[in-house]
């Protein structure tokens, strides 16, 4: 009796005489006999497993474990599915009003929506002491600081705004929201070199404040126009001896709706003076403003 064994290495494919890997599937039997040049169209409609079992649907050349590129429609399409994350495990991926993953203990979300607009981001700087004192809506500009006032920053110079936008007006000092959502500001400020000389009053500190003013969507700038208001205090324990730079900054987070409109202003008590003779220290760029939608 003569026994004998063979062992035979195969590639298996259907409706194609010439397969390209382990297992090759020809869903519309276009593929050629012979060789291995497959065009994008023949590849298309084709699922292949070689023999490092990668699948490739569309392509004959997997280089991931799925891999679905090709010149055609090469969308893959994500079920929903109950299983908790945890039993999902590490790495799982479902569609649940938008595509998901598993960290192995909670579904997140994997894919974030483009904004039809982008976002906004304002850039500027201010070298001119330039204000509107007490209120933003009084028509005349005054070139000079006043200490305890409302000093109302315009006559800003824009850096930069995304798209080419309008939203910031560098003249007025107002940033109006294009639509609704979050934004965060902020704002830096100096005098220039001066003497802190203030009878100390407990009511009244010695301290700059930087504070940004949020008014409604109405072309008003009247305290009743005011929706909110942040205040950054930045506070002097006493009198100086020689001239000092007195600074300020300021940032805040808020949700406005679209039309509302956001302003920069400083506030100070520094010395005994009421008039307006004090300037921002304007060289060297310590006055600026950022504004951008989150």
């Amino acid at each position: 009796m003569t026994l004998s064994f063979q062992c035979a290495f195969s590639q298996i494919g259907i409706n194609s005489p010439n397969p390209q890997g382990v297992l090759h599937i020809d869903g519309q039997k276009d593929n050629p006999a012979s060789g291995s040049t497959f065009t994008p169209a023949q590849q298309s409609n084709d699922v292949l497993v070689n023999s490092a079992g990668k699948i490739g649907a569309g392509t004959l050349s997997p280089t991931v474990k799925i891999d679905a590129r090709n010149s055609g429609n090469g969308a893959i399409g994500f079920g929903t599915s109950t299983l908790t994350a945890a039993a999902a495990d590490e790495g799982a991926v479902r569609y649940n009003n938008g595509v998901e993953y598993s960290n192995g203990n909670e579904w997140l979300p994997l894919l974030t929506a483009q904004p039809a607009s982008n976002k906004v981001i304002v850039i500027a700087a201010k070298t001119t002491n330039n204000v509107k004192l007490v209120t933003p809506a009084t028509p005349t500009i005054t070139a000079g600081l006043q200490n305890r006032a409302s000093n109302y920053l315009v006559d800003w110079s824009k850096t930069f705004e995304s798209n080419s936008g309008t939203s910031f007006n560098a003249a007025t000092g107002i940033f109006t929201a294009p639509r609704n959502g979050i934004y965060v500001a902020t704002f830096t400020t100096d005098l220039a070199p001066l003497a802190i000389n203030y009878t100390t009053d407990p009511l009244n500190p010695i301290q700059i404040e930087a504070i940004w003013q949020l008014y409604d969507n109405t072309a008003g700038l009247a305290i009743t126009n005011v929706v909110n208001t942040v205040k950054c205090a930045n506070t002097m324990s006493s009198n100086s001896i020689v001239n000092i730079d007195a600074g300020s900054n300021c940032t805040a987070s808020f949700y406005m709706t679209a039309g509302q409109r956001l302003m920069p202003y400083i506030w100070f008590n520094l010395n005994n003076s009421n008039v307006a003779n004090f300037s921002l220290n304007n060289t060297g760029g310590y006055n600026n403003l950022t504004i951008a939608e989150q």
